[in-house]
């Protein structure tokens, strides 16, 4: 009986196929790191987007009100600012706590400076995000 050796090695060593798995591993990590850090920016843009419609929405409820009637009270002429009530928002499964001021500068007996910003804690850092208008007297 005549024996057929075989000299076509197409297969793969176990080395070489540790090695791929090893490279498969470095390359799945990279990615999950890119994929973490996609979603992290994702959700500190939502954040920032919700802040602008808070502070947008708080803007035009105080430039809405008459001149008078906007500087009647108190505590909204300030030269630091009037801390108003938090404002709390659920993105993605979380609670996120805004805390908006505001503070109103008398310019000139005809004009007025609003400044309204609203403050938040996202990953240790504290951000801020805020908006001036000048009100006048005679619209």
């Amino acid at each position: 009986m005549v024996r057929v050796v075989l000299f076509n090695k197409k297969g793969v060593t176990l080395i070489e196929m540790m090695i791929s798995l090893v490279l498969l591993l470095i390359t799945s990590l990279a990615l999950m790191k890119i994929s973490l850090l996609g979603t992290s920016t994702n959700v500190e843009n939502q954040l920032r987007s919700e802040a602008v419609r808070i502070v947008d929405m708080r803007m035009n409820q105080l430039r809405s009100l008459p001149f008078a009637d906007t500087f009647t009270h108190a505590d909204l002429v300030a030269t630091g600012g009037a801390a108003e009530a938090v404002v709390s928002r659920n993105f993605r499964g979380f609670s996120m706590d805004f805390s908006p001021t505001r503070a109103i500068v008398d310019i000139n007996p005809e004009l007025k400076q609003i400044s309204v910003s609203v403050t938040w804690s996202y990953k240790g850092r504290t951000i801020e995000h805020g908006i001036v208008s000048i009100l006048s007297k005679h619209k």
